[in-house]
């Protein structure tokens, strides 16, 4: 056996033992803290997360005696609270729980939390503003506050709340109607920041910084630079960091002087960020969606630019529809597991929306930043508003087309391992990297 199949194969035991051990872990530490008692302490903003009714603000607290990690705090609207504040904090903290949803399955939301490292949560205690922590950290956020609130000034909702996702990512600040609109067409994935992003953003500033003259090691160099700081900005959300991890692997090779394997760039990627955090890999689905569609993307993209020799290549059109459906192979049990929904629309709507996301992006990014012109940031905000709106257009349409979407019920964590492993043992014998 080659050594890439050994590394291939460890690989996957790895990765299927975390799995596995993590469906029946139950330890969720702080054994000796007195969970659902009264507390005062302090702690300092880490994570704002605003909603439609309230924020969650993630705290790390400090001198709070036997408690390990992070809280997680619900709190209203106003006032508003940033990263960095210290606060002192008074209320009740409680363990995370299991919850079981209507159709009588149970979501372990102690673990979804735990990936997170919060270890506790606090519905609205009394909070008050105590200080401020002025480290790069706080500056990098003031800049994204700054970005955010050019995006919120010059745009309407939902093209306002679209924009933020897709750029700045935490602010969920769309609609639940809309959101189950845009799952039930399958392009959930491209209204935050996901995979597909980042590779766009790569490709377009790679593009950009040749274009102009630099060279492909240059080129390298600062790309590394603007990833670091746009992870920085964002906050270090998973699925960017997992797509620039790789992205770096990726485009780091000629520079080592050996070409990198996409497969194996990928499951090195998933094996040191799950070594780092082995709760990812069950309770993350951006994480597991992430993977998976780049997976499909390595093995069946020439496959299906193959098959779909009937569409013309014209604009690229046959490249988009292959990449479309080559990323949905190994997914759709994902979002089936998690939504109980599959989308019958979803290759003709991520067909149709995919190719104005590298717009969508640009136009984001320049009116975040042009906001202290207000002729020019008109002037990108109709543009980026019409684009946003066609998306929303596009979504709601197909949501309205008979059998758009098939609800799936009973489709439980062994369904899914399942469903992937036959899809593992077609792609095996279809071996369809070797389509040219």
């Amino acid at each position: 056996m080659s050594k890439s199949k050994i590394f291939l194969l460890v690989s996957f035991i790895f990765l299927a033992g975390n799995f596995f051990w993590l469906l029946y872990f139950e330890d969720r530490g702080n054994h000796n803290f007195n969970y659902g008692s009264f507390y005062s302490f302090t702690a300092q903003v880490v994570r704002v997360d605003k909603k439609i009714n309230g924020y969650n603000i993630v705290v790390r607290p400090e001198g709070l005696a036997d408690f390990f990690g992070q809280i997680l705090l619900y709190t209203p609207l106003y006032p508003e609270y940033y990263y960095g504040d210290i606060l002192q904090i008074s209320g009740k903290i409680y363990q995370p729980e299991k919850l079981a949803g209507d159709d009588g399955q149970v979501f372990a939301y102690d673990k979804y939390l735990a990936k997170d490292n919060i270890f506790g949560t606090s519905f609205r205690p009394i909070l008050k503003k105590i200080g401020q922590s002025k480290n790069l950290t706080f500056y990098v956020y003031q800049a994204r506050h700054y970005f955010w609130q050019n995006l919120n000034d010059y745009l309407r909702e939902p093209a306002s709340a679209l924009a933020k996702a897709m750029f700045l990512s935490p602010q969920r600040e769309i609609s639940p109607e809309l959101w189950d609109v845009f799952a039930k067409v399958g392009v959930s994935h491209m209204i935050s920041i996901s995979g597909s992003h980042m590779v766009i953003i790569i490709w377009l500033l790679q593009s950009f910084l040749i274009a102009v003259g630099f060279s492909r090691k240059s080129a390298w160099w600062w790309l590394v630079i603007f990833l670091l700081f746009y992870l920085y900005l964002i906050g270090f959300i998973s699925p960017a960091v997992r797509s620039a991890a790789m992205a770096i692997i990726l485009l780091s090779g000629p520079f080592v002087g050996r070409q990198t394997d996409s497969v194996y760039s990928l499951f090195l990627v998933a094996d040191i960020l799950v070594a780092l955090n082995p709760f990812i890999i069950l309770y993350d689905i951006g994480f597991q969606l992430s993977f998976l569609a780049v997976l499909g993307l390595v093995y069946y993209a020439r496959f299906f630019n193959k098959i779909l020799i009937f569409i013309p290549s014209k604009f690229k059109l046959r490249e988009v529809l292959a990449m479309t459906l080559a990323s949905q192979v190994f997914t759709w049990p994902i979002t089936v597991y998690n939504f109980g929904i599959f989308s019958i629309v979803a290759p003709l709507a991520n067909f149709l929306i995919l190719p104005l996301l590298p717009a969508v992006l640009v136009l984001s990014m320049a009116l975040s930043v042009c906001g202290f012109w207000p002729f020019l940031a008109e002037l990108i905000s109709w543009s980026l508003f019409l684009l946003l709106k066609i998306i929303v257009l596009i979504s709601q349409l197909l949501s309205q087309v008979s059998y758009a979407s098939v609800y799936i019920k009973g489709f439980d964590i062994w369904s899914l391992f399942l469903s992937l492993f036959f899809i593992g043992v077609i792609t095996w014998i279809l071996k369809p990297r070797s389509y040219e």
